[in-house]
């Protein structure tokens, strides 16, 4: 159980500082000039900025015993994976502790109900890469998505845990991780720093490492205000947030590195799950828009849009968009979600790929023709609606409410608001 100490005022909290308008030359030509606007996150440099910290919880907590006896693991330096839950849950009683059928012994605590984490998707990247961070030294993957039955998984649900008096908590300490699939809570924080370090601290309970007494250390059971990740220095084992000195619950495993009643967070999950593994799994890459084969009139705007999907999605991803060979455009994001501004009249041809955070790639490619100023597209065929035999040259029910032009400049409406775009050339 982790508990929120005294905090500063303000607190680190992932805002993507991005400069809204600012425009990223892709090609130039006589005749025009392509930009692309970058409407989405960007570069992980610019993460946080100083907003201020919710409010932090009342001090409290319990020694946490052990799961069995004081085992070491079947098989240390198996990787492990790392579900965070953000869309909450309705646990189960009766069946253990079991992230894969959302069973917990803890349900009574929160009336059998985890409430989804109430914060932004820029947030939970931001929690994610924090995490992340702090994991790199070792065979952990983070995901947020639920994995497959047969992968061993541990889960810590992320949320809303109504009125509790904690931060974060774990069912047990599992000395040795000896068994799998276990789940954890924390309060739904949408600082980064916060929420990563709480996250870390009960899924570490439930792979059998215990709180310490240095406020640098994921396991000390305070959030400080330091930089706190996985240390490589023995530690004092503490009992509480009192600081009382133990001896300990997992000595089998803490006397692999340190003096009895002292662990080395480091050494442990290093020798538990092993050295980091590297990401193999590739995405995918859809383009959304344009369509392939359109044509545009200038001046125009278009949406250059694609849903990419992988394992550890949501992540930043290397974008690369090319023409012929030679990149307009380069750089860091969370996903495709670009404008091209008023290209020059021509035809086109974009490959766009994305690498993701193991450097693994994926691509599509999209053609469409912008026609010079002036030009006049032929109209689209109307679709007519299907009808069966029975009523066939009849109109059934009340007219729709507004005709198929004014929905779609609704939609175009809607578009602009929500991007910024450089002025037309």
């Amino acid at each position: 159980m982790v508990s929120l100490g005294p905090l500063p005022a303000l607190a680190a909290l992932a805002v993507f500082a991005g400069e809204p308008g600012a425009e990223l030359l892709i090609q130039q030509s006589d005749a025009g000039t392509i930009t692309a606007v970058n409407t989405t996150v960007t570069g992980e440099s610019s993460l946080y900025t100083q907003i201020p910290q919710q409010p932090t919880l009342p001090l409290a907590t319990a020694p946490l015993g052990a799961a069995g006896p004081q085992n070491l693991p079947e098989d240390p330096g198996t990787p492990v994976t790392l579900f965070v839950n953000f869309d909450g849950a309705v646990l189960r009683k009766g069946c253990g502790n079991d992230a894969r059928h959302d069973c917990s012994t803890l349900a009574e605590y929160f009336d059998g109900y985890v409430g989804p984490f109430a914060g932004t998707d820029t947030q939970k990247l931001a929690i994610l890469q924090a995490i992340r961070r702090d994991l790199e030294d070792f065979g952990v993957r983070v995901v947020a998505t639920r994995p497959p039955d047969d992968e061993d998984y541990t889960m810590v649900l992320y949320g809303d845990l109504g009125a509790q008096d904690f931060a974060g908590i774990a069912p047990y300490i599992d000395c040795g991780n000896v068994w799998g699939h276990d789940t954890s809570f924390s309060q739904g924080y949408t600082s980064p720093s916060t929420g990563s370090t709480v996250i870390l601290q009960e899924a570490a309970h439930t792979w059998g490492l215990e709180h310490v007494d240095s406020i640098y250390d994921t396991l000390n059971p305070f959030k400080s205000s330091a930089d706190q990740v996985f240390t490589d220095t023995c530690y004092k084992i503490v009992a509480n947030t009192d600081l009382d000195e133990t001896l300990g619950v997992c000595n089998v495993v803490h006397e692999l590195f340190c003096d009895a009643g002292y662990q080395n967070s480091w050494q442990e999950m290093r020798y538990l799950f092993g050295p980091p593994v590297a990401d193999t799994r590739a995405p995918t890459l859809t383009i959304t828009s344009p369509d392939d084969g359109s044509k545009h009139v200038r001046p125009v705007e278009i949406p250059l849009l694609g849903e990419i999907e992988d394992d550890q999605h949501p992540q930043f991803y290397d974008v690369t968009v090319l023409q012929d060979g030679a990149v307009l455009y380069e750089d860091s994001n969370a996903e495709l979600n670009l404008i091209l501004s008023n290209p020059p009249a021509g035809e086109y041809r974009l490959v766009v790929r994305v690498a993701d955070g193991g450097g693994n790639t994926a691509e599509d490619v999209v053609a469409f023709e912008i026609l010079p100023e002036g030009t006049i597209l032929p109209e689209e065929p109307e679709e007519l609606s299907p009808v069966d035999d029975e009523n066939a040259g009849c109109r059934q029910g009340a007219p729709t409410p507004y005709p198929p032009a004014i929905l779609l400049f609704g939609l175009a409406l809607s578009l602009r608001r929500r991007r910024t775009s450089c002025c037309y050339k």
